[in-house]
């Protein structure tokens, strides 16, 4: 029982969730053998893992030999135990990696704390002093652009590349951003871009299923073009969030697909090979339709912003979903 919580505990849907275990050995006697290197983290974790769920098999097999012999039922029973049975899990490398991008959404945000085992934040005071190494972003937003519009907190890779460089190593960032694209399989042309694909396209329906359909980070969503997503945590909300989002997110990125698009027409009509201009006109439609649902999104916005919704956190996460879109659709379906 203690082996199974213990493992239980490794995952952040567990109440006593405590460190990720990618991260375990990143400062104590294995270090060296991690080196810098999230591939190396996640060898020591499988084997760990391995050796968790061969132990916990050995053990539920002997008490079955034991049962048997008591009760004399050896020509009814065997005592093997099948894989699946094993209520311990084995290392799964996706999935273990897509939680470790989960976990640092987790510290964007301040649930979770590199200097603080367990949850830091889930309502009540904020503590600065709990954050040292990775300090959490000021507002409760981060958005979810498809390509590099911001060169500070409000652009995810720019905290993804943070994150890795004070786990794992500045050194190492570019190394590990490779694994982490090579094992999360999304098609894209640098591994930067692989990640950030993964976290407009993907994540918030791996957070709702992790979670049952009863996300803790929300995720606000202008339509198909992903001309706005964006995610903030459900106990950071207040009620000047998304005039907040209006201001300090949506109106400076308006003035960047603006700029996009003008550089993006020259580049068009400076181009004189075929391929590349065909490809120049296809990333200058995209950023005009995103430019356009950005738009027509922000007087939705602006209704729910201007209602200033309280929400309550005892009404539980489906109440408080729809009441903050107060009728209008701008969250991500859950």
């Amino acid at each position: 029982m203690d082996t199974s919580k213990k493992e239980w505990n490794q995952y952040e849907e567990s109440i006593d969730f405590y460190k990720h275990p990618l991260l375990t050995h990143i400062a104590d006697d294995k270090q060296t053998e991690v080196g810098g290197r999230l591939e190396n983290a996640f060898a020591i974790w499988k084997t760990e893992a391995q050796d968790r769920f061969d132990q916990l098999k050995a053990n539920e097999e002997e008490l079955n030999r034991i049962f048997i012999d008591l009760y004399g039922l050896n020509d009814e029973l065997t005592p093997e135990v099948e894989d699946k049975e094993v209520s311990v899990r084995r290392a799964d490398e996706e999935r273990d990696i897509k939680s470790l991008l989960s976990y640092f959404i987790g510290l964007v945000f301040g649930r979770y704390s590199l200097d603080t085992p367990g949850l830091a934040y889930a309502g009540g005071e904020w503590n600065t002093d709990k954050y040292q190494k990775f300090v959490p972003n000021k507002d409760n937003l981060l958005l979810l652009n498809d390509d590099r519009y911001f060169d500070d907190d409000r652009d995810i890779m720019n905290r993804f590349r943070t994150f890795l460089a004070v786990t794992f190593g500045e050194e190492h960032v570019q190394e590990n951003m490779d694994y982490i694209a090579y094992v999360i399989g999304k098609k894209a042309d640098n591994s930067e871009q692989a990640i950030r694909k993964y976290f407009v396209d993907d994540f918030f329906k791996d957070h709702k299923k992790g979670y049952q359909k009863r996300p803790i980070y929300w995720e606000f969503n202008s339509g198909k073009q992903n001309g706005l997503k964006a995610l903030m945590y459900l106990h950071r909300y207040d009620e000047g969030e998304l005039a907040m989002m209006r201001t300090d997110y949506m109106y400076p990125l308006q003035s960047r697909y603006e700029e996009r698009i003008e550089k993006l027409q020259q580049w068009v009509q400076d181009e004189s090979v075929t391929k590349t201009k065909k490809q120049l006109e296809k990333k200058l439609k995209h950023v005009t339709q995103q430019l356009k649902e950005l738009k027509q999104y922000d007087p939705i916005v602006r209704h729910v912003a201007d209602q200033r919704i309280n929400l309550d956190l005892d009404d539980g996460v489906l109440v408080n979903y729809e009441k903050l879109q107060d009728g209008n659709k701008i969250l991500s379906k859950i």
